[in-house]
C-alpha cells in the first residue's frame, strides 16, 4: 500500500515466522472490505480486519452509503413490481458491450441472498429508498424499489468505538450530519412548526453530543452502515487494526498464505490460513495508476478517501494479478468545483440544492449546451469527456441571480446564508456579469453563442419541452423538479435575472471502476485466467460489474458487499 520496505528473503516467504494467525484476513475498511469480515465471521472464522487510516470506512464513509439491489428482501416486503428477469434486461440495455452475463448472473442472484446474510443477527439494516433507477425510461427500469439506504443510526452505542468511525464529507456547525432529506428543513426553519421543531431538536442533541464527543453522533448514509459494521463486528469477536497498512503478501508454494502489516513501527507477518480479501479502496488517489488506467478519460480529481491509492492493486500486480481495464470508463464521476483560497483548493461536490434544478444549464466550449442537466452526475460527466475534456477545460454551470439566491450554486448557500457573491468573485471561484454576453466574455467563449443557448433555453422553459436532451422526461430527472416554477416542466426554469453567474466544474471520480481481473467468487486472476490461489478482491480493488457505467443509485457499494459474500463463501468452503 504504499509504504516502501524490504522485500521477504526467498526463505522468509517460504517458512515465515508468524506475528498472529487467522483464518482470513480483510484489507480495508469500506464497505467491501467490512462486509467480507462480517461474512467470514458468520461462517465462524478467525478474521482481522486491517485499515491503513486512523480511522474505518474510506470513501464509504464519505458517502451516502446506497446500494442498488433488486429484488431485496425490503423490496418484496414492500411488493414491489419487479423480478430478476426485468433487472437482467435492464442492465444488458445498461452495459451493452460492456455486459458480462457471468456476472450479472451471480450478482442478482446473490444479491438479496447476501442482504438477508448480512441482515442476519446483526446490526446491519437497510430501508428502501425512492430513488429510481438513473435511466428508468430504458427497458427494464424501474421508477422505484431497487436502491435501499443504511438505516439511521446512534453513535453513542458505540461507546469508544465512535472515534473509529470516518468522518463523514458534510457537516454543519463543525460536526453534525445532515441527510439530504434535512436540507430544506436547515435552510428554511421557520417556513412551518414541524420544520422548526426538527431543527430545534437536532440542534439540541448536537449541542449535548458536543460535552462528549468530538462531532454529533447522529448519522446516517456511509457514517451509520460503517458503524452498524463496526458494532456486528465487534460482537463477533474480530479484531480491528488502523493505522495498519499492507507491506507485502507473504507467498508460499505458490499461494498467498499471509500478509506482512506496519503497526507501531513494526512489521508483523499475519498469517491468513484460508486468504486474503483485497479491499483496499481502489487506486483514484494514485495519480500514475490514474494516468496509465484512465485512457480518454484524464482528470486530476476525486472524492474519494485520500488513502484510496491503489495499494491492494498494486501488491497484487507484482504477484502476477492482472488488470482488467476494459471498461466503458475507468471511473464513476461526479462534476466538481474548485474553490481556491488560504493555500489549499477545495474540491466542491456537486451539490443537491442546486443539482439539475430548474434554472440552471451545462455549457461546453463551444458556449452551447451539451447534456440534459437533470441527469445523473456521471452522465454529465461522461458528456464532459465527449464534449472536448480535458483538452479544453471550459465547461461551466450558468444561472441567473433568482437561481442563486432560491437555490445556491457549488460552494454557496442560498440567501440569506450567502448575502454576497464578492468573496467568491475575488478568487475567480465564479464569474459574475450584468449581461449573458459580458459573461461569456468572461469566461472566454463566444458571446453570440451563449446569448443564443440562454435564449433557447428560455423559450424552451415557457414551452416545457427540451428538444435538445428531453429533460424533465425521466422519474429520475423529475425528482430534481421543482413544481413551482410551472406544471409544463418542472426541470426547466428561465435564466433572465441578471447578474448572471458561471461556475467551472471539472469531472471528478467518486471511485474507480477498473481494478484487478477476478472471477465471480472474487479470486484474483493472472492474465492466462487462472487464479492466484488464497488472493481474493472486492470492492474497487476489482474490476467493477458495471465497468464504468452508472444505471443507479448505489451500484458501487451494493456490487461491493456481494461480491465480498461470494469471497466469503468460497473462503469458507475452503478444504486446508
Amino acid at each position: 500500500m504504499s509504504e516502501v520496505a524490504t522485500p521477504l528473503s526467498p526463505q522468509e516467504s517460504v517458512k515465515p515466522a508468524w506475528d498472529a494467525v487467522y483464518d482470513v484476513v480483510s484489507v480495508g475498511s469500506g464497505a467491501a472490505g467490512l462486509s467480507a469480515a462480517l461474512f467470514a465471521a458468520q461462517a465462524n472464522l478467525k478474521v482481522l480486519v486491517c485499515e491503513k487510516s486512523s480511522k474505518l470506512g474510506g470513501t464509504t464513509a464519505l458517502s451516502n452509503g446506497m446500494i442498488w439491489v433488486p429484488c431485496s428482501p425490503q423490496a418484496v416486503a414492500a411488493k414491489v413490481q419487479d423480478s430478476i428477469e426485468n433487472a437482467r434486461t435492464y442492465l444488458k440495455n445498461e452495459l451493452g458491450n460492456y455486459y458480462r452475463e457471468d456476472f450479472v448472473d451471480a450478482y442478482l442472484t446473490d444479491g438479496p441472498k447476501a442482504l438477508t446474510e448480512i441482515e442476519k443477527g446483526t446490526d446491519v439494516k437497510f430501508t428502501l429508498a425512492s430513488a429510481p433507477d438513473y435511466h428508468s425510461s430504458q427497458v427494464g427500469g424501474v421508477d422505484s424499489g431497487r436502491a435501499l439506504s443504511p438505516a439511521p443510526y446512534d453513535g453513542r452505542w458505540l461507546g469508544k468505538d465512535f472515534d473509529l468511525v470516518g468522518d463523514p464529507i458534510r457537516v454543519v456547525l463543525g460536526g453534525m450530519m445532515i441527510s439530504s432529506g434535512e436540507v430544506t428543513k436547515f435552510l428554511n426553519p421557520f417556513k412551518s412548526l414541524d420544520s422548526m421543531r426538527h431543527v430545534l431538536r437536532r440542534v439540541g442533541r448536537y449541542a449535548r453530543d458536543r460535552l462528549r464527543y468530538q462531532r454529533g453522533t447522529e448519522l446516517s448514509g456511509g457514517n451509520a452502515l460503517v458503524a452498524r459494521f463496526i458494532t456486528s463486528l465487534r460482537k463477533r469477536k474480530v479484531d480491528i487494526w488502523t493505522e495498519a497498512p499492507l507491506v507485502h503478501l507473504v507467498v508460499e508454494d505458490g499461494r498467498v498464505t499471509g500478509v506482512v502489516l506496519r503497526r507501531n513501527g513494526r512489521d508483523l507477518r499475519i498469517k491468513a490460513a484460508r486468504g486474503v480479501i483485497l479491499a483496499t479502496g481502489g487506486f483514484a488517489r494514485d495519480a500514475k495508476l490514474r494516468a496509465a488506467l484512465s485512457g480518454a478519460h484524464q482528470h486530476d480529481d476525486t472524492l474519494a478517501h485520500p488513502d484510496s491509492t491503489g495499494d491492494g492493486i498494486k501488491l497484487a500486480v507484482e504477484l502476477g494479478g492482472a488488470i482488467d481495464n476494459n471498461v466503458a470508463s475507468a471511473g464513476f464521476w461526479t462534476p466538481v468545483s474548485l474553490l481556491h483560497g488560504k493555500g489549499r483548493t477545495q474540491t466542491v461536490p456537486y451539490g443537491w440544492l442546486d443539482r439539475g434544478r430548474p434554472g440552471v444549464i451545462a455549457i461546453g466550449p463551444n458556449a452551447r449546451r451539451f447534456v440534459n442537466e437533470s441527469n445523473s452526475y456521471h452522465d454529465i460527466c461522461l458528456a464532459m469527456f465527449q464534449s472536448g475534456y480535458p483538452a479544453d477545460k471550459r465547461f461551466y454551470f450558468i444561472c441567473d441571480h433568482e437561481f442563486l439566491k432560491k437555490r445556491g450554486m457549488g460552494h454557496l448557500l442560498p440567501w440569506p446564508w450567502t448575502r454576497s457573491t464578492k468573496s467568491y468573485e475575488r478568487v475567480n471561484y465564479i464569474q459574475v456579469a450584468a449581461t449573458v454576453a459580458e459573461l461569456a466574455r468572461k469566461i472566454g467563449v463566444d458571446p453570440s453563442e451563449l446569448e443564443k443557448t440562454v435564449a433557447e433555453h428560455n423559450t424552451h422553459s415557457k414551452s416545457g419541452l427540451d428538444p435538445y436532451f428531453h429533460r424533465g422526461e425521466s422519474a429520475f430527472n423529475r425528482l430534481l423538479g421543482d413544481p413551482s416554477v410551472g406544471k409544463l416542466n418542472p426541470n426547466l426554469g428561465p435564466i433572465t435575472a441578471g447578474p448572471f453567474v458561471a461556475l467551472r466544474i471539472v469531472p471528478a471520480t467518486l471511485g474507480t471502476a477498473a481494478g484487478l481481473a477476478t472471477d465471480t467468487s472474487g479470486r484474483v486472476l493472472k492474465a492466462d485466467g487462472s487464479p492466484i490461489d488464497g488472493l481474493y478482491a472486492c470492492g474497487n480493488d476489482a474490476t467493477s460489474l458495471m465497468r464504468g457505467l452508472y444505471p443507479g443509485a448505489g451500484i458501487t457499494i451494493g456490487p461491493g458487499i456481494v461480491f465480498a459474500y461470494r469471497a466469503a463463501n468460497a473462503i469458507g468452503g475452503r478444504v486446508d
